[in-house]
């Protein structure tokens, strides 16, 4: 594992042949979504696929050597506060390009939900092309009761993704979900115990990627 961003959410790097284990790491565990970070994000999966990498895993750093924490507490509300118009258009493209990038159809991705995974946070983990849970999840989306509309795609994946009713829960009724309300919804697909997350990854990593494509994200 190595450190290739530093930042108020820094990022870290578990690379093997045709696979990459994207990490988040900060201070206080709750890895917010700094425009910073979406762009070491932005910048990181480019290369990952001119390097050819076939699947793509991402979660909290710690899970990388035994036990993470949180996935993300979602964008910083201090930074948000302080957009303009302008600012904020270039600061919402930026996170729809990492989450487009998770869609590529040219790698397979693995989003691992842990702890808190909120707000942007949430949008990050269901652009996952699967998506994973470990037993202590807590997810909501609490965008409307700061007067937020996300600006990361949350709003055209979620309903596809969920549902129409599932996705208005999360956006209109601020429900939160643990890990078996998750699956339930169809936002994850399987649930892990904390002992057995790293085994689990590396696995799903190192297994053949299946007919990928090699068209780019816009």
């Amino acid at each position: 594992m190595k450190r290739i961003f530093d930042g108020a959410t820094s990022l870290d790097l578990l690379e093997g042949e045709g696979w990459a284990w994207v990490g988040l790491d900060s201070t206080d565990g709750l890895h917010r979504l700094h425009s910073e970070t979406l762009l070491a994000l932005d910048r990181l999966f480019t290369e990952l696929r001119f390097k050819g990498a076939r699947r793509v895993a991402l979660g909290a750093s710690g899970w990388m050597t035994g036990q993470g924490r949180h996935f993300s507490a979602g964008a910083d509300l201090h930074e948000v506060a302080a957009l303009r118009p302008e600012t904020a258009d270039a600061f919402a493209r930026r996170g729809q390009r990492v989450m487009r990038a998770l869609q590529w159809p040219g790698w397979r991705t693995l989003t691992l939900m842990s702890g808190v995974a909120m707000g942007g946070g949430c949008d990050l983990a269901l652009h996952g092309q699967e998506r994973w849970a470990v037993a202590n999840l807590k997810m909501a989306h609490p965008a409307a009761k700061h007067g937020i509309l996300t600006g990361f795609g949350g709003t055209v994946r979620l309903p596809g993704l969920l549902g129409a009713a599932n996705a208005a829960r999360l956006f209109a009724a601020l429900e939160h979900w643990n890990a078996e309300d998750a699956r339930a919804a169809g936002a994850v697909q399987r649930i892990l115990e904390s002992g057995e997350v790293r085994e689990a990854v590396l696995q799903w990593l190192k297994a053949p990627a299946v007919n990928p494509t090699s068209s780019s994200p816009a």
